[in-house]
């Protein structure tokens, strides 16, 4: 039986096996490098560097720079470790170019029997608890075996960058029903414009906590039909960065729902793009959105790939509106349970 483990002392002579058998390879998602060794084959050394992976999955861990918060496992087979792999809880920009959201190695002597296909299938299972939807998982262009558990698992390419293959693969994370209140992510908080924030906004006021270039004419747009009612689940929403505080976009819904569908516009500053913010947020938002039972519809400029992307990491597969294709905008419909389709 294929189980993910938290690291363990108690495994100690299990690892040093598998490690062995790697034969000085490198181990993904192991937080382990060949050099540690030496130091590592004490065992108190041994044990306070375990404790130390466990830490990691703690978000207030201090981490050395470039280092995101991380659940590590040990894939067990019957009781006998034979790989690893780390659930990144989050993106800096060398992950979302080549490390992705999960790592992980399968020794040598246990592959081509599923381990690999099975380990990963319980990390993303781990990922959703994050909230991680969809995940990111990449492998080396030339490692066909690797490629093929990703895709077994729901995985689907959305391109090569440097000899990398970037897939995305939907988790099914949990969230709440689309309320008046702020949508939470993992990276930001999407919170309702106020009355008194959208005047700000439209005459032209920045308010502190609003990044240079917020707000963009999209999100003038998309406050301009606001009333002073009170936000509720139609209002427009600050995107609002956990990592500064700092609004740095909108998102909200054209108005409500028409028989059960809705359809959601987006938008960040220049500075904010390129991390897989957008990603993460519409994420969240559209899965706030169906946990209230609705049908979720976007449109985009046909030269707008960027956002072609983002959407089709979530699932969303573009329909033609008009015979022949020939439209001003393209509409894109979320196939929801479905695995990740990439756009045009």
């Amino acid at each position: 039986m294929i189980e993910l483990v938290r690291p363990t002392a108690d495994l100690s002579d299990g690892w040093w096996e598998m490690v062995d058998d790697f034969g000085g390879a490198t181990i993904h998602g192991s937080g382990y490098r060949s050099g540690d060794r030496e130091v590592l084959a004490e065992p108190a050394a041994f044990a306070e560097w375990v404790d130390w992976l466990g830490r990691q999955e703690h978000p207030d861990e201090p981490l050395p720079p470039e280092r995101v918060a991380s659940s590590y496992r040990w894939v067990l087979d019957d009781g006998r470790v034979v790989g690893t792999i780390a659930i990144r809880h989050g993106l800096t920009p060398s992950l979302v170019a080549e490390g992705g959201h999960i790592g992980y190695a399968v020794r040598p002597a246990a592959r081509r029997r599923g381990v690999a296909t099975a380990a990963l299938a319980q990390a993303l299972a781990i990922a959703a608890r994050r909230g991680i939807d969809p995940a990111l998982v990449t492998c080396d262009r030339t490692n066909v075996a690797s490629a093929r558990t990703i895709a077994a698992c729901g995985g689907v390419l959305e391109d090569t960058r440097d000899d990398v293959l970037r897939h995305w693969v939907r988790t099914g994370a949990a969230a709440d029903p689309i309320g008046s209140g702020p949508v939470e992510t993992r990276l930001a908080r999407l919170v309702p414009v106020t009355w008194d924030e959208a005047q700000a906004m439209l005459a032209g006021s920045p308010r502190g906590g609003w990044a240079p270039g917020y707000p963009r004419e999209d999100d003038l747009d998309a406050v301009r039909g606001m009333t002073a009612d009170g936000p509720d689940a139609w209002t427009p929403r600050h995107v609002v960065r956990r990592s500064d505080g700092l609004a740095v976009g909108s998102i909200g819904c054209f108005g409500p729902p028409v028989d059960g569908v809705v359809e959601v516009g987006y938008g960040l500053v220049e500075s904010a793009r390129g991390g897989g913010l957008m990603t993460d947020v519409l994420s969240g938002m559209v899965r706030s959105l169906e946990a209230a039972g609705l049908r979720v519809v976007a449109h985009t400029l046909p030269d707008n790939v960027p956002s072609h992307r983002v959407l089709g990491r979530l699932g969303f597969v573009r329909e033609d509106e008009a015979p022949g294709g020939a439209t001003d905008e393209w509409l894109w419909v979320r196939r929801s349970g479905a695995g990740a389709v990439v756009g045009a």
